[in-house]
């Protein structure tokens, strides 16, 4: 799609690296990474390119047009990042359908291996300026949503209060949320 990579190289700085993914990938979805410290410094960001080709959505309904954004820390393994996005593209390919502000992927066990973070949270990307949210192109629409590595017990709290009640938590609390060592800001 034509100004969609220069959309997100003027939020991000320039693509630095790629990967088109394994047979299990989406046919013409690669990641690719961005220049170091972007949206903030000790930061590289992820993201899928090509996912915006499937309509996804219900055949009643205009469908949805959507790319995915990982923002992870300098120091922290971005490979397993690359191997999540793949793997939720796979996914919403697989099921025709996108993602939605506030949904909660999983928990399906460590993300990284060990440590807390077990599920995806998905939002708009908030570390970035308010128009990175949706690419306008004529005729297509791209909604850019940002997935998020949280706890199992954040994840319940997802569900049971909502994506709003979540989101001042996080305002509230101020994580890290490209740490994905972080530890939950919820108490058991």
């Amino acid at each position: 799609m034509s100004g969609l990579v220069e959309h997100l190289e003027r939020l991000l700085g320039p693509i630095a690296a790629g990967s088109t993914g394994d047979e299990t990938t989406p046919a013409g979805v690669q990641v690719v990474w961005f220049g170091p410290d972007r949206p903030y410094p000790g930061v590289t960001t992820l993201a899928t390119l090509g996912l915006h080709r499937y309509h996804l959505g219900d055949a009643d309904r205009s469908g949805l047009h959507q790319e995915l954004l990982f923002h992870v820390a300098l120091a922290d393994e971005s490979a397993a990042v690359a191997g999540i996005l793949f793997q939720v593209a796979g996914m919403m390919v697989e099921r025709g359908s996108g993602l939605q502000r506030g949904q909660v992927l999983g928990p399906a066990g460590p993300l990284f291996g060990e440590g807390d973070l077990t599920a995806l949270y998905v939002t708009a990307p908030l570390y970035l300026p308010e128009e990175s949210e949706i690419f306008r192109a004529p005729g297509q629409n791209v909604v850019i949503a940002w997935l998020v590595p949280i706890t199992d017990i954040e994840a319940a709290y997802v569900r049971a209060r909502g994506w709003r009640a979540f989101e001042e938590l996080l305002v509230a609390h101020n994580p890290d949320l490209t740490d994905i060592n972080r530890t939950s800001i919820l108490q058991a």
